[in-house]
């Protein structure tokens, strides 16, 4: 299991793209800089406007461990460990963001890293992204179903598991996220979702679900950079 950095950032208008290649310049040259790994930029995505709050910018990253999470924190806001080039960066930028919501989160056994998405060939031109409520301290055992039957039944009516997540500073939510190869698959799954036969796996999935779910905020996004940049190779 890894541990990401999930970000939802509320950009300016017409400038996500601009906020995306920054930051994304910005980590993976430090990265290098570092001799550290590439595969830490899983995704930077814009939302698209019809599927919620809108201008909103969503990155992962991976981190890999604790301490690494723990060193990114510290070089953020320790004052003696602080990278002087990230206090630049994000000086420079203010004008690109009003703010946003981060949540520390650890992957599921089934989940692929960076390196195991782009190996699988895991990608798409819309990905669905969900924050998923459950019951205080249930997430687990949703988690455990999703992987179990779940993933399964999403990915025969036309998705991709990106990954699914569970929020280390919340009991009661995680993440998930499904890729679509073009926007027919992504129609083909909301159909099936929304109206597939009361006998399909989809279908009975969903009904399972409600075992544990007590609500879903759904995004629908467009990759800017997914498993690759000009920054992280």
């Amino acid at each position: 299991m890894a541990i990401y950095l999930h970000e939802l950032v509320n950009v300016v208008p017409t400038r996500a793209d601009d906020y995306l290649d920054g930051i994304g310049e910005h980590h993976g040259t430090q990265r290098q800089q570092r001799s550290e790994a590439a595969n830490s930029m899983l995704g930077l995505w814009t939302v698209l406007e019809a599927s919620g709050t809108w201008p909103l910018g969503v990155n992962l990253w991976q981190n890999g461990t604790w301490q690494r999470q723990a060193q990114a924190l510290q070089s953020q806001f320790e004052p003696r460990a602080q990278n002087p080039e990230l206090k630049k960066w994000w000086l420079a930028n203010l004008g690109l963001r009003s703010g946003g919501f981060d949540r520390i989160l650890e992957s599921t056994p089934y989940s692929l890293d960076v390196a195991g998405l782009r190996a699988s060939g895991v990608g798409g031109e819309l990905f669905l992204h969900q924050i998923v409520r459950t019951r205080a301290g249930d997430v687990g055992d949703f988690l455990d179903a999703f992987g179990a039957d779940g993933v399964a039944a999403v990915e025969g009516e036309g998705a991709q598991l990106v990954g699914a997540y569970r929020v280390c500073n919340h009991d009661h939510e995680a993440i998930v996220i499904l890729a679509f190869r073009t926007p027919r698959d992504f129609a083909r799954f909301s159909g099936a979702w929304h109206g597939g036969s009361a006998g399909s796996a989809l279908r009975r999935w969903r009904t399972r679900e409600d075992a544990w779910v007590r609500g879903k905020d759904t995004l629908l996004m467009k990759p800017r950079w997914f498993l690759s940049s000009p920054w992280h190779p």
